[in-house]
């Protein structure tokens, strides 16, 4: 590490990184934690807790070169704050030895080249009018839903069905406006983009950006990693992998029943209640914010922030509280309208997320650590080939390959880009996997089933115990 008053960097070689980073796993209280950037080593032990980011995602490059991953989540004006934690340079990566290997860090190279001369094309910067147009259309939407509550609730069901419908479905497409402006595809300026966040995010969506951003963020940094990626990280309800399956089932103690009986009787019959639990996602999603939001500052520290998106998130549920109330007539209309409104939300979002990735590989940590991001980005990724509807469905993420390359790319250019890395991946034999809506539900309804049976086997050992 370099010595204060020296003007020569300490230069650290892989090996010796590697030597610190088991350090880290093995519970060493004196390792450091270190990242590496463009062959500079930074030391972040006291940084992870103020890192704007959230703390979880900059944990997730501990140990890893980071350079690719810091690149295409960070603003330029990033690498200043990084410059602090520096402590020493580091060798250049080992050279590969396979041609898998070789062709990864072709692929990886391509692809950096790819993405400095669509900048310069001016791909990153994203339509205003394209984005006036989607703010407007969605808020129709809500508006539409709600014109049609307060006009006929009091007198028709079924019109309360249809604007709980509408609501749902508006929820839905906030939650694909608050990603775009989560990954600053929308405005570059932090503070403006926070303030459509809270707006779209916390106050008209009821999702709080803060906990939204952790896990998120965490997402794009570690895909499809286990025990890192925490969109995989779905048990006890649903178990992706035979690694959080072996996990899950190794920590099961006999003092909690309940997992027990979960891991018995529910889990191995998981591809059974698939579809009905995906309703259920964005109430429990809006239940994890709300309790992120109360219970935490927001990432970037702002008390001002914190208590605007808690209030934002109170007003919320206040106010479609408020509405379902006054405008219908009874009480069952209450309660039909908030279902229904939820279970749309719920499952309009969480097909989509599912065909993104899940029944995709799922690696380790220390594959993760050995493989470039580009080519994780590709290989554990889903794109869904569909119709115009369809885009507007999925809000773009149906691109989801070429989203989690370039995430600050503006969705209305994913598509262009998509031939682009497409013909890379060919290029270097690097999988790049594309299907239908119904192909991609069949791929992961096989992955749930296959990992059900390996629970099944597991569960039969408890009789043991």
């Amino acid at each position: 590490m370099t010595e204060i008053g020296s003007t020569v960097p300490h230069v650290y070689s892989r090996a010796e990184l590697a030597s610190i980073h088991k350090d880290i796993l093995n519970g060493e209280k004196e390792a450091r934690k270190l990242i590496v950037v463009d062959n500079k080593v930074y030391d972040i032990t006291d940084f992870t807790f103020d890192h704007p980011g959230g703390e979880q995602v900059i944990l997730t490059q501990e140990g890893r070169d980071a350079s690719d991953v810091f690149k295409e989540m960070h603003p330029p004006h990033a690498y200043e704050l990084l410059a602090n934690c520096y402590v020493g340079d580091c060798d250049p990566k080992n050279p590969p030895v396979t041609e898998k290997r070789k062709n990864a860090t072709a692929f990886a190279q391509d692809v950096r080249q790819l993405r400095d001369k669509l900048e310069r094309e001016g791909m990153f910067e994203a339509s205003q009018l394209y984005y006036v147009y989607k703010v407007t259309s969605t808020l129709a939407v809500c508006g539409v839903g709600l014109a049609l509550l307060k006009t006929w609730g009091k007198t028709s069901p079924l019109v309360v069905l249809v604007s709980a419908m509408m609501v749902g479905l508006f929820w839905q497409q906030c939650g694909w406006l608050a990603h775009d402006f989560a990954h600053y595809q929308v405005i570059k300026d932090q503070g403006t983009n926070n303030l459509f966040l809270v707006l779209l995010g916390n106050l008209v969506q009821g999702f709080s950006l803060s906990w939204w951003k952790n896990k998120h963020n965490t997402h794009h940094a570690s895909t499809n990693v286990t025990g890192e990626d925490p969109d995989i990280d779905t048990a006890p309800v649903l178990l992706w992998d035979e690694f959080a399956t072996a996990n899950f089932y190794g920590a099961l103690n006999k003092s909690n029943a309940f997992d027990r009986f979960l891991a018995k009787h529910i889990l191995p019959y998981q591809t059974r209640y698939y579809f009905f639990i995906l309703g259920f996602a964005r109430l429990s999603w809006a239940i994890q914010s709300v309790l992120y939001s109360f219970e935490n500052e927001t990432l970037n520290k702002s008390k001002l922030l914190s208590w605007c998106e808690r209030l934002f998130l109170v007003i919320h549920w206040l106010f479609f509280t408020y509405v379902a109330i006054a405008w219908t007539s009874t009480w069952s209309e209450v309660i039909l309208f908030f279902i229904v409104s939820q279970l749309t939300t719920g499952y309009l979002l969480a097909i989509v997320f599912a065909m993104n990735h899940n029944g995709m590989p799922v690696l380790t940590p220390e594959q993760a650590t050995n493989m470039e991001f580009y080519e994780i980005q590709v290989v554990t990724g889903r794109d869904v080939t569909c119709s115009a509807v369809g885009d507007w469905i999925f809000g773009g993420l149906n691109y989801q390959i070429e989203h989690h390359v370039f995430p600050e790319m503006p969705r209305h250019n994913l598509s262009k880009v998509k031939p682009m890395i497409q013909h890379l991946a060919k290029k270097y034999d690097i999988y790049h996997h594309d299907t239908t809506l119904i192909g991609g539900t069949i791929e992961v309804l096989k992955t749930l089933d296959f990992v059900q049976k390996v629970a099944l086997k597991f569960s039969y050992k408890l009789d043991l115990d």
